[in-house]
Parts: C-alpha cells; sequence; structure tokens
C-alpha cells in the first residue's frame, strides 16, 4: 500500500512538473508504469519529512548573518508549509519570475552578482529533467531549492525595502548616521505571507514608490543607452549612490508636513503634503572643518532676536588669533566677555595667550538683534551637535555656488518664509508680529497698529502647536521643487565611500 502511495505520488509529481514544464528540453516523463517503476530508485523518491530534515540539518551550515535570517530559521525549525514545494504546479513558474527580477536588479543600480542564482537554475534543470547529477537526490535539490528560493525571496525584498548596504557601511563619518529602519524577523515575516497570498505581488511589493526613486531608475536607463563617456560614467555613479540613498527609510515619520535640509546641494525644502505645496530656498552649511552633520529631529519652537553664545572652539580657534591683530573686533562684533561668575570683563584685561589650545574660563555673548551672527530668528530642535537653522546677517555668500561657508548651522536665505511655513494655519497679525521682531513692516492695518502702539511687548519666542520634523540629509541627485531631477557638487566627498562599497557588493559563498 504504501509502495503504492509512493508510485502515484511520484506520478502526479511528474505530471505536475511537465506541466509547468517552460524550457526548451522536455521533461522526462515515463510513458508506462513499468518504466516509471524502473525510475524509482531511491535518489528519486520524494518525501517531505525527508526534504524537511534535510533543511534542519543544513541551517546548521549555511551561512546566517543578515537581519532576515532569524525569521527564515525559525520558519523552517517549525516545520511550516513549504514556500514554494506547495505551489505545484506554478512554483516553477514563480521561481522563473522572481531569477527574472534578480537578473534584472540593475535597473535599481545593484549587480545581478549579489545572487546565487546559477546554482538555483542548476536545480531547477535537474528537477525539470529529472536528471540528477551523480550523488544527488531529489529530496536534496528540492530542500535545496526551497530554502535557498526563500533565503534569495527575502534577501531581495529586504534589501529593496531597506538599502542593499549594511549600517557600518553607510556612514562616512561620526557625523553623517540619521536613524534608518531596518529590517526585522517581523517584516521577513510579513514579507513572507504576502508570497505565500499573491506571488507575483510580492515581487513588487517592496520596491520604493517615491517620485524621486523613479526619476533616479528613468535617468539611470537613460544614460546606460547612451555612449560611455567620462561624462555619462560620472552621472551614472551618482546614480548608482542615490538610488541607494533613496532606498534608506527614516525611522522617524515625516508625516505631511516636515522639511529636508539638502546639505550637498546646499538646499532646504520645506514639504506640506496637505495643500501640495513645496517652499525651496537656498542655505549655506558646514565647512569642510566644521560639517554639517546628518540628523532628524522636530522643530518645536522659534527663537526671535536670540543672543548667540559663542562655543568654546570658535573662541579658541578664530576669535583669539583674530583679536591678537585687532584689538577691536569684541567692540564691532558687539561681544561681550563674562567670567565664570557672569561678570563682565574687559578683553583687553586679558592675556589670551594663556589659553591656547585649551578652554577659556570666560564666556562670549554677541549682542541680538543688527549684526547678530545668529540674525533675526533661530529655528531650535534637539540634537547632540548643536546646530540649528537660523536667519543671517551675510547675504552675499547666498549668490554663491559652493555656500559651505558656516561652522556647522545651517544659515536661511528666507528664514521668514520659513517660519510662517511652521505655523498651523495662516495668521495674519501674529504673521506681522514676527516680522515686527525682525524689524521688517507688518503688512496688515491691525499689524501696523500694533507696531505703534506704546503698550506693544516685542515677541521673543514661539513654541508650535505642532512641532514638525527636521531632516539635514545628503543626496548628489535630487528632485528640485518644479519635479526636475537635479545634480549638485559632493562637498564633503560622501560618493565614493558608498560607491565603492556598492561596487562590492557581491555574493558571498
Amino acid at each position: 500500500m504504501k509502495y503504492r502511495q509512493i508510485l502515484l505520488g511520484f506520478l502526479l509529481f511528474l505530471g505536475l512538473l511537465s506541466a509547468c514544464r517552460k524550457e526548451q528540453k522536455e521533461a522526462i516523463v515515463p510513458d508506462s508504469l513499468s518504466a516509471l517503476r524502473e525510475m524509482i530508485t531511491p535518489a528519486y523518491v520524494i518525501d517531505a519529512d525527508s526534504i524537511r530534515t534535510i533543511i534542519r540539518a543544513e541551517l546548521t551550515t549555511w551561512r546566517l548573518d543578515a537581519p532576515w535570517d532569524s525569521a527564515l530559521v525559525e520558519y523552517y525549525r517549525n516545520d511550516r508549509e513549504f514556500v514554494w514545494l506547495n505551489r505545484m504546479p506554478f512554483s516553477l513558474e514563480y521561481a522563473d519570475s522572481m531569477l527574472a527580477r534578480l537578473d534584472n536588479i540593475a535597473e535599481h543600480g545593484i549587480t545581478p552578482e549579489l545572487y546565487h542564482t546559477d546554482q538555483i537554475r542548476e536545480s531547477l534543470q535537474q528537477i525539470r529533467t529529472l536528471n540528477l547529477q551523480e550523488g544527488k537526490t531529489m529530496n536534496r535539490l528540492l530542500a535545496f531549492v526551497e530554502y535557498q528560493l526563500t533565503a534569495t525571496y527575502l534577501s531581495y525584498v529586504c534589501q529593496l525595502k531597506f538599502g542593499f548596504l549594511p549600517p557600518q557601511q553607510r556612514r562616512n563619518d561620526s557625523l553623517t548616521y540619521i536613524p534608518l529602519k531596518r529590517c526585522d524577523s517581523a517584516f521577513a515575516f510579513s514579507a513572507l505571507d504576502t508570497l505565500r497570498a499573491d506571488a507575483h505581488k510580492a515581487f513588487q511589493w517592496a520596491q520604493p514608490s517615491s517620485r524621486l526613486y523613479s526619476k533616479l531608475q528613468e535617468e539611470l536607463q537613460r544614460i546606460n543607452k547612451e555612449p560611455q563617456t567620462d561624462s555619462t560614467d560620472y552621472f551614472r555613479k551618482r546614480l548608482l549612490v542615490n538610488l541607494e540613498r533613496e532606498r534608506w527609510q527614516y525611522a522617524q515619520d515625516k508625516g505631511k508636513k516636515y522639511a529636508i535640509v539638502n546639505v550637498a546641494a546646499f538646499m532646504l525644502q520645506a514639504v506640506n503634503e496637505e495643500t501640495d505645496s513645496i517652499l525651496e530656498m537656498r542655505v549655506c552649511c558646514g565647512r569642510l572643518k566644521d560639517k554639517t552633520p546628518m540628523l532628524a529631529s522636530r522643530i518645536y519652537y522659534m527663537e526671535l532676536n536670540p543672543y548667540w553664545n559663542v562655543p568654546q572652539s570658535i573662541i579658541t580657534k578664530e576669535i583669539i588669533p583674530t583679536f591678537k591683530r585687532d584689538t577691536t573686533y569684541f567692540t564691532r562684533n558687539r561681544m561681550k566677555i563674562y567670567d565664570k561668575n557672569g561678570k563682565s570683563v574687559d578683553p583687553q584685561t586679558i592675556e589670551w595667550t594663556k589659553f591656547a589650545g585649551r578652554g577659556v574660563p570666560y564666556t562670549v555673548k554677541q549682542d541680538n538683534k543688527a549684526g547678530n551672527s545668529l540674525g533675526r530668528i533661530i529655528f531650535r530642535f534637539p540634537n547632540h551637535y548643536a546646530v540649528y537653522l537660523h536667519d543671517t546677517p551675510s547675504r552675499q555668500p547666498f549668490t554663491w555656488k559652493n555656500r559651505a561657508v558656516s561652522h556647522g548651522c545651517v544659515r536661511l536665505e528666507n528664514a521668514l518664509d520659513f517660519a510662517f511655513f511652521l505655523l498651523k494655519k495662516p495668521d495674519e497679525l501674529f504673521q506681522d508680529r514676527i516680522r515686527i521682531a525682525m524689524d521688517i513692516r507688518p503688512v496688515s492695518e491691525e499689524g501696523r497698529k500694533l507696531s505703534r502702539s506704546d503698550a506693544y511687548r516685542e515677541l521673543k519666542h514661539c513654541s508650535l502647536q505642532e512641532s514638525i520634523p527636521v531632516y539635514l540629509d545628503y543626496q548628489t541627485v535630487y528632485l528640485s521643487a518644479d519635479n526636475q531631477l537635479s545634480y549638485c557638487a559632493d562637498p564633503y566627498n560622501y560618493d565614493p565611500p558608498l560607491l565603492k562599497a556598492m561596487n562590492n557588493l557581491i555574493a558571498k559563498p
């Protein structure tokens, strides 16, 4: 009875293989029971328990160091249903679909050599033709195909969703890291559920859907069709790096209203998806020796006419050397010096040379309003680097192409417009209060009356009704406000290390 069940099951299996056959070489299907009996050898007998045993044994030898491996191991160690073998007669068709996607992964800027597709294809061919190589069994082949297809699928969707480079290779230095979402076992199990529900949809659902990603893909396709020159090679490299950057997802939710500073392009885009509007302006960022850090935070409030507490690093490296050459420096820049008790000190009485290369036991504060280095308004948000977005009295750098001129903070070309963007709802009178504080003429009649009132108290702080996500990021190819793909320079030279890491993405043995 048992032998009969094996024969019937194997005959059914061969029939299904024949039904889904798409290779030029036809599958070998016996035309009689006697021929079938001749083929029934231990190497060809299929047993689900044996397949599961082989997979569990191989789990201890295969390299398991990817983020989704824990889900892979848990799935097969718990004797769950097969992902691919239970789909007969369509499983091989789905396998072909996935392998075709891997062959075309260059459209995402990734080398197909990242995956072991040749070994999978070879095993599938042996299964289709029932032409086992010496030492192989059908159970071992099916176990290999089942496991490798699942592992490859999870690798494909997880990396396409969250990025192909591991986190340690995304950081150029300690100032270039934004917390990102990562693939975990929960996402991996969700990916398996999607595969079982609709295999064809599963191959597509992880692809980034942003407008920028689609534009980058289109541009890469166009560049690849052009004759290869130094120019096209330059553009292609930029596209590969920025496709990878666009796959990275911020851990902090952007919501419908957010601001992104593209440090590479010296550009800020304040996006309001609810009104389908983008406020775009030039910015100045940190010099090469004072790079603006990459970060994610939330803007909670703005401060009008701020004082500037000069950082110790600027005092020792810049102000003291300048003061030695020009003793009017503190007076001209409206700066005051205070000792540790808060008492004002005459800079002429301090022996500054004693503090060369070490901390200064004084505080330097610049008076607010006209001439203050922070301008008339600053937008503060929590971060470890003490950098912020702010106004500036220095307007000329906004006309320069390379606007890497600050000590790390981001200077805004149109700080007033950004302040209005942050407000939850337009309020003409409140906007005029901001204008008055910044010495800008009010535009409403009520605002003009307010500015002339002796009882009016100047606005100093404004806590936002809703905090606004802010990102300091780095993209050397980006979408401008008019939805055009734009290239920019690489002022901090962050692209080459990422490109090198991507070029090293190959399949591990």
